[in-house]
């Protein structure tokens, strides 16, 4: 028989606290992958939000939390625009608010002629424009058609966005999963509506499509010694550097480690109350000559065995708990979970570990006790 077949023999043998060691493998390995695919998502879901519609840099007030808390005087955007190296910019007012007091959506609000329009395409209705303010109405504003579908949205219905009615005007396509799943309206009837007249969340800009990356540095310099006040940062640095997002990470792996080392030591666990249950068996091993080494690797492979197990099955519960929880109507349209190839091969290689911190330990002291002694009931 092979160490493999051995090792699948003896786990059988005691299905129940081996089933549980799997499960606990299960856990910790499917705790990882989802919280990491989701964190990767987020990350993913935010700089789209930013790139697909071309916006290449974005100022933002200095010192801010995060976007949604910073405030920019609008016109800004003029004099940004006129930087040697910049060929466009705009402000925007991005908000989260409730729609119909039901789910939070996001909401951005962009002055006529930002280079944002064109990023989102209208296959139903038209954009915003200033006469659909009035009447009793706030405003006009389109909405992504995953949001319309998803709530049964229709062009001419009113909405309640800002605890205002807004009619909805249009339904657009967009690239980005946030944008997609959200509201644009007008700039200025966003900031009535949220008490920023004149006042902006970011300013985002695009480079000339010539400069290259030492001329990219050069415009992000001067704008910086320009508007001191402001923080300029590239796309992904500013998601990077996102307070909500480090939050996420530090927790994703924190909530992923005390579930490994639990996991650990419940295989360490099984693994010596395996080998105590069977010193008599292992004895007979050393008596009829096996090598230290071959009783070591015998136990070793039993536990990588479970853990492989486990491993693999966590990996597919961690992805259908990735999807599970951004299907939930809170969440949904504001993340995609992203489990990279990467991230599989590090679960699997966490598992792996997990299998030999939980199996040498009790494996090395099991193989060098005295066969002779053991087989006396010593």
């Amino acid at each position: 028989m092979t160490l493999v077949g051995m090792a699948l023999r003896n786990l059988m043998h005691r299905p129940w606290r081996s089933g549980l060691s799997v499960g606990g493998v299960v856990l910790a390995i499917a705790a990882y992958v989802a919280l990491v695919g989701l964190v990767v998502g987020i990350e993913g879901t935010m700089v789209d939000g930013f790139t697909s519609r071309g916006a290449d840099l974005v100022l933002s007030e200095a010192g801010a939390e995060d976007i949604l808390s910073s405030v920019v005087p609008d016109d800004l955007a003029a004099e940004i625009a006129t930087t040697p190296g910049v060929a466009a910019a705009s402000a925007e007012l991005g908000r989260l608010t409730s729609m119909n007091d039901g789910p939070t959506i996001y909401v951005l609000g962009w002055a006529p002629g930002a280079f944002g329009w064109a990023s989102v395409d209208f296959i139903a209705g038209r954009a915003p424009e200033p006469g659909d303010a009035g009447g009793g109405v706030a405003g006009g504003i389109g909405v992504g058609r995953a949001l319309a579908d998803r709530h049964g949205l229709k062009i001419g219905e009113s909405v309640s966005i800002f605890a205002a009615p807004f009619r909805i005007t249009g339904i657009f396509e967009a690239k980005s999963v946030i944008v997609g799943n959200g509201a644009i309206a007008r700039l200025s009837d966003v900031q009535a509506q949220t008490y920023r007249k004149g006042q902006a969340t970011a300013l985002v800009a695009q480079f000339d499509p010539g400069l290259d990356g030492a001329g990219r540095e050069a415009v992000m310099a001067d704008l910086r010694a320009r508007f001191p006040a402001l923080a300029v940062d590239p796309t992904e640095t500013l998601i990077d550097e996102f307070m909500n997002l480090r939050i996420a990470r530090v927790l994703a792996w924190s909530v992923s480690s005390v579930a490994i080392v639990s996991a650990a030591l419940a295989v360490l666990n099984t693994m010596a109350m395996a080998v105590n249950e069977r010193r008599g068996e292992i004895a007979i091993m050393g008596a009829v000559g096996w090598p230290r080494r071959r009783i070591i690797l015998c136990l070793i492979v039993e536990g990588m065995v479970l853990t492989l197990i486990g491993s693999v099955l966590g990996v597919g519960v961690g992805i259908a708990a990735a999807w599970g929880i951004t299907s939930a109507p809170a969440v949904a349209g504001f993340v995609v979970p992203v489990v990279e190839t990467a991230t599989i091969l590090r679960a699997l290689a966490l598992g792996i570990g997990i299998g030999l911190i939980g199996t040498l330990g009790p494996a090395w002291r099991a193989a060098g006790r005295d066969p002779a002694a053991i087989l006396r009931g010593h």
